[in-house]
């Protein structure tokens, strides 16, 4: 799959832009606060119609107007040459393809995939549970409508559910929204076992080539709660309910799941060195564009934000070596980067929301 010209308005700080990226490698060039990552975002978004850096759509929403709109040409292996559009609001979204609207959001996901790489990304070894939680409902999202809709269904639910804890409400009025939680709660928990030890041995592939090294690396899920039936689960809510009354929140759940990487057996947030934790980072979004390509014949784009000026030579050696030059690359940085493989970088300069093609 291939990006061919992306334009966008009222998108955080891009009042308007609209950029040919026909090109294999192309680069986002400019200062911090510009709006380079913010065009990245805009064009990872048409995968999950989820922001890697947010949650809630009024944060991704310019001053100019109460929505922003993406519009993609977009060169498809399945699909041809498809024009999607995105237009978000402060509640929901609008999407349409070649001009016709798609009803329900769960069809359109996972139609255009884009795997993102961003600073955060390399830090997901040490980083917070919700950082982890967040790449993997991301890339699940993307290749599973299914898994879209029940992690929506049960994060409304839990919503709802929290909401009447801090009301004090009676347990015979939380159960009815209880019953609405289980099944999608039990989908979620699934899907991620599943995948997430699927990744993992995707992961390990390319470790060895980015790292230089024999040693082997693991991904092992760590549910909050492991509930296998319905019945379990209401034995679960049931046993924590007092907690949450008097804490006012839901404490047991997907929505407090982690993700645990190893190395040689060992944790590795505790005994990985960093070049270590950057290369189990890389392999892991190595592993996602594997996963597109071997179960759906499809090629991912490749977004990296600003995270090239942070591997050291010898890993950007490794990485370029890793990357199939089939997939387009697209990538911000405050420098120039090296040689792409021996392709050369199609590049826009990027100031105060503005892209300007250099020559």
């Amino acid at each position: 799959m291939r990006f061919k010209t992306i334009a966008v308005s009222n998108y955080r700080n891009i009042k308007l832009a609209r950029l040919n990226v026909d090109a294999d490698r192309v680069f986002l060039l400019g200062r911090n606060g510009q709006g380079k990552t913010n065009l990245l975002e805009a064009i990872g978004y048409v995968t999950s119609l989820r922001a890697f850096r947010a949650r809630e759509n009024d944060t991704l929403l310019g001053p100019e107007s109460p929505q922003a709109e993406i519009l993609y040409e977009i060169d498809h292996e399945e699909f041809d040459e498809t024009q999607a559009r995105v237009l978000i609001k402060k509640k929901g979204k609008e999407v349409s393809l070649d001009g016709e609207s798609v009803r329900r959001a769960s069809d359109f996901v996972g139609r255009f995939p884009a795997v993102t790489l961003s600073s955060e990304d390399l830090s997901i070894v040490r980083g917070s549970p919700g950082g982890r939680r967040r790449f993997i409902d991301t890339f699940l999202c993307g290749i599973d409508r299914q898994y879209y809709v029940a992690l929506q269904r049960y994060q409304k639910c839990v919503q709802e559910r929290n909401a009447l804890l801090k009301k004090g409400a009676a347990a015979s009025l939380m159960r009815p929204f209880e019953a609405q939680m289980i099944s999608p709660a039990l989908e979620v928990i699934g899907k991620r076992k599943q995948v997430i030890g699927e990744l993992g041995e995707l992961a390990s592939r390319f470790y060895g080539t980015l790292s230089g090294s024999e040693e082997q690396i693991g991904v092992s899920y760590k549910p909050n709660a492991d509930p296998e039936s319905e019945e379990a689960y209401w034995t679960l809510l049931d046993k924590n309910r007092k907690r949450d009354e008097i804490l006012h929140s839901t404490g047991k759940g997907p929505h407090r799941d982690d993700f645990e990487l190893s190395l040689n057996g060992r944790v590795a947030s505790d005994f990985a060195s960093d070049g270590q934790q950057r290369s189990i980072a890389l392999s892991l979004a190595f592993a996602t564009i594997a996963y597109w390509r071997e179960r759906f014949g499809v090629c991912p784009a490749l977004l990296i934000d600003d995270v090239l000026g942070e591997l050291d030579p010898l890993r950007r050696e490794r990485f370029w070596n890793a990357l199939d030059e089939r997939i387009q690359l697209i990538a911000t940085g405050t420098e120039l980067p090296d040689a792409a493989s021996g392709k050369d970088w199609m590049v826009y300069g990027v100031e105060n929301g503005r892209f300007e093609l250099k020559a």
